[in-house]
Parts: C-alpha cells; structure tokens; sequence
C-alpha cells in the first residue's frame, strides 16, 4: 500500500491550494500504478495567489469539474488553469443552499440539526449525505465520461472532502484500487486541512453562541471514517459487489475499465 502522506509538499511543493494532490503513485490491486499528473483533487480554485496560478497552468490540465452547486460557484468562482475546460456538474442533489458563509452557517445550524447541535446529530446528517452521493450521480457519471476520452483532470467542491472524497473513492475502486487504500486517501483530507480547519473554526469566534456550535465546526472541517463505511457499505448493501454497482449505476464495463487502466496507469 502507498501512502501519499510522503508527498505532502514535496510534489507540487509551490502549489498551496487548499487540498490539492494527485491520485498518482497509488498501488492497484493489479500492480499497476496510477500516473503522476493525470488526475488531481483539490479544494476550491478561489482566490488563487498567481504563483498558484502559474502553477496549475504548468500542469496541462485538460479538464476542470467542479462539483459544487451553483450558488457555491457564483460566490466563489473557479480560477480555470490556461487551456483547461471548466465544467459545472454539481454532486450534491440538494436544493438547499450550501454557501459556506459564517452568518449564514450559524443560522442554518439550528434549523439543520433540529433535534440538538451535537456532534452525533451532525454525524448522522453527513451519513445520510453519503449515502446519497454514490448513486445516480450526474457529476461523476461525466467524470466517467471525460476518462473515456483520456483527458487530464482536476475534481473538486468547496473543502475537497466530501463530495470529492466520493468521487476518489469510486475512481480508486473503479480502477481496482483495494478497500483500505481508497480509505486511505479519503482520511488524507484531515491530513492536508489541518490549517484550513483553525481558519475555518476562527472565522465563527466573533458570532454569537461560538461556544455551543463550535464543537460541531471541528467535526464539519473534518473527514470520518464512518462517512466514508456509510458510502461504501451502501453500494455493498444495493449490489453485493463493486463491479455490480459500476455496471449499473453507471454502465461502467470491463472495457471501459481496461481502457482507464491503458490511459491513466502504468506498469509498477
């Protein structure tokens, strides 16, 4: 098994968008290894120093897919690398709002978690979330779609975590990676947000009630490994097997597989 832990800054040393790494490197279950620079994950692409900038011009992506909503996007617009073409698919099937705005997210609270702000009614929700984000899922489905083609890609929503986090997990398990190296990269997010998150916590000091909701903000910056068991466990639960699900879910065949595995991975 690979852990990625060893590239933290030494890859894209001069690249510090929030969440940002490459699956390449990672050991598939068949022996082969996933390509460095061909399919990256990362935060959002908002308020990019230009030495970002330049960076991720330098890395010839081909494709952008942003999985926020709409909203999210109009707040925060994505900086598209130079040649890159940017797509807007959200992953999240929800018509509520999902901006991440400080009086906003303290109004919601309350309404979100009805039944008490405590950590494991927060849990609860973002399992539920999980559940839901595997399946039938437009945003991943053209990611798919895009991987026919071969083109490289960068996928992201607000964090890099959750949405993303999914859509690396059915990459991982799609290209055959095994259950714990999926996971791995998964749980990495708390690995590569640990600045990210006391900025996030910090930004809610001033607001009033800080102290009662701010045993929830260290969980919501966060990834768990029971989210991911939700996500996971429901396809297992649906379809007895991965492969069932992928051909299903998404008509992902073992040609379509063995086409990925010729375009985005290499003999070890």
């Amino acid at each position: 098994m690979y852990y990625k832990e060893k590239d933290y800054g030494v890859k894209y040393p001069d690249i510090t968008v929030d969440n940002f790494r490459d699956l390449g490197g990672i050991v598939l279950e068949n022996g082969r290894v996933i390509k460095d620079g061909m399919i990256f994950r990362s935060g959002e692409l908002f308020g990019l120093s230009d030495g970002d900038k330049a960076e991720l011009d330098k890395l010839g992506i081909d494709y952008i897919f942003d999985l926020r909503g709409y909203d999210e996007v109009e707040y925060k617009p994505d900086y598209i690398p130079r040649g890159a073409v940017y797509r807007n698919v959200p992953a999240a099937q929800t018509r509520k709002s999902m901006v991440v705005k400080p009086d906003k997210v303290v109004k919601m609270i309350p309404t979100w978690l009805p039944s008490g702000v405590s950590k494991c009614a927060f849990r609860l929700r973002f399992k539920h979330l999980y559940r839901k984000f595997p399946f039938r899922n437009r945003a991943y489905a053209e990611m798919f779609r895009v991987m026919d083609e071969g083109g490289t890609f960068l996928f992201h929503c607000t964090a890099g975590k959750d949405r993303t986090g999914v859509a690396s997990m059915l990459i991982l398990l799609a290209l055959g990676a095994d259950l714990e190296t999926v996971k791995n990269d998964y749980m990495l997010s708390n690995f590569y947000r640990v600045e990210s998150n006391k900025k996030f916590v910090k930004q809610y000091e001033s607001y009033k009630h800080f102290n009662k909701y701010r045993k929830i903000l260290g969980v919501a910056g966060n990834v768990e490994a029971k989210y991911f068991d939700s996500a996971y466990k429901k396809i297992i639960r649906k379809y007895k097997t991965v492969k069932r699900f992928f051909s299903e879910e998404y008509n992902v065949d073992e040609q379509r597989v063995a086409k990925w595995l010729q375009t985005y991975t290499k003999q070890s």
